[in-house]
């Protein structure tokens, strides 16, 4: 008799542990990661009740994880002259748009360009690639899409960084929570800063305790101009000269330097069709775009390949500054 209802028990037990298992298991690997996220945050000065706090609603967004799995950061399908005319724009132009910014915030943008010395070109430059000059920041709620890529595998030690990055600055109280929108990917602001990218360079500008980069423009071009000067931004040196390659005829190594003669006597001209002049010896880089021009690369190449590592966003910003001038 003892004997069985000893067995009575531990069925009793095991049944109950199955139970207590199954509820467990509803518990999504999603939660399981934001409760280690919290409790390794917690240890690097952002107390538990802030972190619950702030992600205990956010929810798992699978689209998030489709936008980066089906990025196209080059094609040679895509044809650059079309494109580049789309990119532009109609009237008024994107290149119409930063002469009339230029001339408005003239004042500002000459006490920033002589404080971080930076020229304002690439200032409203940057501004105008990145967001339309602040037309286009994004609508994405910043704390979801990063918790989602975060507990994505593919780059967690990345997004987890900028995951913190975001609540630090929520917590420094530089934004509130409902207007802290950005890119799928957490990019932030009429800069596109990543939060890590924020609590490096962000500026406040005007002494008001936040450094706002979504509505106030001093915070915005200083910014951007703190940015610059910290990657080694040359002030008065050119990012490079877009050159038509279409009369080369032989292939040649691009990390090469070479002088106006070598690059004429491969065929490069100018977007003009006219031969290049000047005393320098330059590197070429490539856009893969189809149809696409050269880069001779500036002394400034290197400096704006910390903010993007894109020929094609160098190009771009080329262009603009030449126009701008």
């Amino acid at each position: 008799m003892k004997k069985l209802r000893k067995l009575f028990f531990i069925l009793i037990f095991v049944s109950g542990s199955n139970g207590f298992a199954a509820k467990a298991s509803k518990v999504s690997p999603f939660e399981l990661w934001k409760e280690r996220f919290i409790e390794k945050s917690s240890k690097k000065g952002l107390s538990k009740s802030f972190l619950i706090k702030q992600l205990k609603n956010i929810r798992y967004q699978p689209s998030i994880i489709d936008k980066d799995r089906n990025q196209v950061t080059s094609s040679t399908k895509i044809n650059y002259p079309t494109w580049i005319k789309k990119w532009i724009g109609h009237k008024p132009t994107r290149i119409q748009k930063g002469k009339i910014h230029l001339k408005k915030y003239e004042s500002l943008l000459n006490d920033i360009e002589k404080r971080y010395g930076v020229d304002k070109e690439i200032i409203v430059s940057l501004w105008g690639v990145e967001t339309l000059y602040g037309k286009i920041m994004g609508k994405y709620k910043i704390l979801e899409s990063l918790t989602t890529l975060a507990y994505d595998k593919r780059r967690r030690a990345f997004f987890e960084k900028e995951l913190l990055s975001a609540l630090i600055i929520i917590k420094e109280g530089h934004i509130k929570e409902k207007d802290f929108l950005g890119s799928w990917a957490g990019a932030m602001g009429q800069c596109q800063f990543m939060p890590s990218s924020f609590l490096k360079y962000a500026q406040d500008y005007d002494g008001d305790g936040k450094k706002d980069i979504w509505t106030n423009k001093k915070d915005i071009f200083a910014s951007i101009a703190n940015f610059l000067k910290k990657a080694h931004w040359k002030q008065d040196k050119s990012i490079g000269l877009l050159v038509n390659k279409k009369g080369v005829k032989q292939r040649f190594e691009i990390q090469e330097r070479r002088s106006p003669a070598n690059y004429n006597k491969l065929g490069v001209r100018l977007l003009n069709g006219q031969r290049l002049k000047g005393q320098w010896k330059r590197r070429a880089a490539i856009i893969s775009h189809k149809n696409s021009p050269l880069i001779l690369r500036g002394s400034n190449y290197e400096t704006i390949m910390k903010w993007n590592k894109s020929s094609l966003f160098a190009a771009l910003n080329i262009m603009l500054m030449e126009a701008f001038k």
